[in-house]
């Protein structure tokens, strides 16, 4: 008897599966078909497959998740006599539940894509927002309520009464032997646990395998309405709340940190002017000086072909990312924002002043790559709100060079791609361009394509000293962040080489430290946080504008921007939330200083952002390591400046999405 009720729990399972799959799907062919135009899609053959592919993954992972319970519940309850007449009972009224969710999420993506040409986002939760009496009385006055309400009860009827007929017979199933209704258990919870994960791969199906194409909507058509929602929600309850500025508070923290004006101008210059150049800002995945400290080009080669231009460019060695993650640093350095989550919060639709409408301004062309996949926090959505002209992501790259597939890992393709396309895009372009590369190659699993041969890797007992176990060989991580660098190094020398190098502005930088990497603290804390800055400015400009450097000058991501700024336009009004240009003839003492979230330096060391700061003086003999024996408390006009400046940033973007109050 017990075995025949785990056979009909299994059954169960798999059509209730079946059946929500099949709503699942039936809705987005519904979509395709209303929203997509075929003309449009005559070239994108193999991407609306991928669309299926991907779209019946996610299908089948909503369905898993949401008959989990219930087929491990059944099988649990199967042995007893009345632990099972109540499953019996519950189980049509849970898939009954669970239909009619599935079904009313389904219709109601179908309605909301019809309004906003989006698939559920964080704006459907403004009906709990917003005047919600008035909200569900136009959707009552602009869509079919009542009748979509009637199919979503139908199709939940339905698999219902199926399973309260089925669950009622009484009718003995052929018996099996006991070792066949274990595999036959084992296999079936397997099968579910992998629907459920939606891959059997090193992650599970997320959100980034939604972007399929670069036409929209096929990457919105991908996921289905559950599984939008939940993004939704995880978006929602991730989200910001805004406050409009107070502009007495903005004013204070100005004068606390003893900053004139959020404000600031590029010098005029005759020659910039005449002769824009290129502009290009790569933000390496995990390019920290903490894994830097262990590079010997003899026996463990870090850098590859970055290694001259290193040696011959200008480099800042004591500079910090402004966050930990490459979301924020970004979020920091392209949005001038603290929030990671801005590009998929309630924000997300608002335009505010970046880097971008700097150089759009200027008569730049703005160009966001990236190997990795744009729908990644929303990028996709929103840099071009935010004055990128084109984005290129994995989709784009592959769609330029098929060959890259075979090389595709969880996160992307290969740096260097990126790096050829941005090479090809300088080359063609009669207008300047301002490119931003984000890299992703530099990451777990610490994978390069087949065709790179490495230099010369090993891990010196240094090295072993400050790695982290793991399951990843040294040697791929070692190889792997070769590998970013050396990309990067090879783009670089091929610009220089043609004729772009006299009129191409090249910087790059890490969005944080690497990972799986020991520090020891304190002597090491800046070590940790330390990112490289490297500057590329073409001899041209330098001979016709001021610029002093100095390797010892201390900065940030914060300070990234305005350098570029100096070098490559005339007179143009640009936000200066503390940042200064690096190679400036004198050097700005109040904006001379590198901030991370953790950490502040200056030239006389560092501070380390606990609730009580503790400043440590710089080792004179090794320029980022601090002295552990001189640890003391900051002054209390010091401790004001690290408070203020975090909560500047707060302010300001407060002030671009709800304005200023007086």
């Amino acid at each position: 008897m017990t075995a025949s009720r785990i056979r009909l729990v299994f059954r169960l399972t798999w059509l209730t599966m079946m059946w929500l799959t099949l709503i699942l799907l039936s809705a987005r062919y519904a979509m395709f078909s209303q929203f997509s135009n075929p003309a449009a899609l005559a070239d994108y053959g193999q991407d609306v497959q991928r669309m299926w592919f991907i779209g019946v993954r996610y299908d089948l992972r909503i369905a898993g998740m949401a008959l989990a319970p219930l087929l491990l519940s059944g099988l649990l309850l199967a042995y007893w006599q009345k632990s099972w007449q109540l499953w019996r009972r519950c189980a049509p009224f849970f898939i009954g539940l669970v239909s009619l969710i599935t079904a009313a999420a389904a219709i109601g993506n179908f309605y909301y894509y019809q309004t906003y040409h989006q698939h559920f986002n964080v704006f459907a939760f403004g009906l709990f927002e917003d005047d919600t009496q008035a909200v569900l009385a136009n959707v009552h006055q602009d869509y079919p309520v009542i009748a979509a309400c009637l199919v979503a009860l139908l199709l939940a009827i339905i698999p219902a009464l199926l399973a309260y007929f089925q669950l009622r017979s009484t009718k003995i199933m052929r018996p099996w032997s006991w070792p066949v209704l274990v595999v036959y258990t084992f296999i079936g919870i397997s099968l579910v646990f992998i629907l459920a994960r939606g891959s059997v791969g090193t992650f599970p199906l997320r959100r980034s395998n939604a972007q399929v194409s670069e036409l929209t909507v096929l990457n919105q058509l991908t996921p289905n309405a559950i599984m939008a929602l939940n993004w939704a929600w995880k978006d929602k309850t991730s989200d910001v709340d805004f406050v409009a500025a107070n502009s007495h508070e903005g004013a204070q923290l100005l004068k606390t940190l003893n900053f004139g004006s959020l404000e600031a101008q590029t010098p005029s210059n005759d020659y910039l002017s005449q002769h824009r150049p290129h502009v290009v800002l790569a933000l390496m995945e995990s390019l920290g000086t903490n894994m830097l400290a262990f590079d010997d080009p003899q026996q463990n080669d870090l850098l590859g072909r970055l290694r001259p231009h290193f040696n011959e460019d200008f480099l800042f060695k004591r500079f910090l990312s402004q966050d930990n993650g490459t979301a924020p640093s970004l979020a920091a350095l392209f949005f001038n924002s603290p929030v990671q989550s801005l590009s998929h919060s309630s924000a997300q639709n608002i335009d505010i002043d970046t880097p971008f409408d700097i150089y759009k301004k200027s008569g730049y062309r703005n160009i966001f790559i990236s190997p990795g996949n744009m729908m990644w926090r929303n990028l996709a959505n929103y840099l071009p709100l935010q004055g990128v002209d084109q984005v290129f992501d994995q989709n784009a790259l592959l769609a330029l060079y098929p060959e890259a597939a075979q090389y595709m890992t969880d996160w992307g393709l290969p740096d260097e791609y990126a790096y050829r396309l941005a090479e090809t895009l300088l080359a063609e372009s009669d207008q300047p361009l301002f490119i931003s590369i984000l890299s992703v190659t530099n990451h777990p699993p610490y994978v390069t394509p087949e065709t790179y041969q490495p230099g010369p890797i090993a891990a010196s007992a240094q090295y072993k000293k400050h790695a982290e176990d793991g399951a990843i060989e040294q040697h791929n991580i070692l190889t792997t962040f070769q590998y970013a660098t050396d990309a990067l190094g090879g783009f670089i020398s091929h610009i220089k080489d043609s004729e772009l190098g006299e009129r191409t502005v090249i910087a790059a930088t890490g969005d944080h430290q690497m990972r799986r990497i020991k520090a020891f603290y304190p002597q090491e804390q800046v070590l940790d946080r330390a990112v490289p800055f490297y500057l590329y400015v073409p001899k041209p400009i330098l001979e016709h504008t001021a610029w002093t450097f100095d390797n010892q000058r201390v900065g940030s991501h914060k300070d990234i921007m305005p350098t570029l700024y100096h070098y490559s336009l005339s007179e143009k009004n640009y936000l200066t939330l503390g940042g200064r240009n690096m190679l400036a003839p004198t050097d700005d003492a109040n904006r001379a200083f590198g901030y991370n979230v953790l950490l502040w330096i200056d030239e006389h060391g560092a501070y380390v952002l606990n609730d009580s700061p503790v400043f440590y003086p710089w080792q004179t003999d090794q320029p980022l390591h601090l002295n552990p024996e001189k640890g003391q408390p900051v002054t209390p006009a010091q401790a004001a400046k690290l408070a203020a400046y975090p909560k500047l940033w707060r302010w300001h973007i407060n002030q671009q999405i709800k304005g200023n109050v007086p």
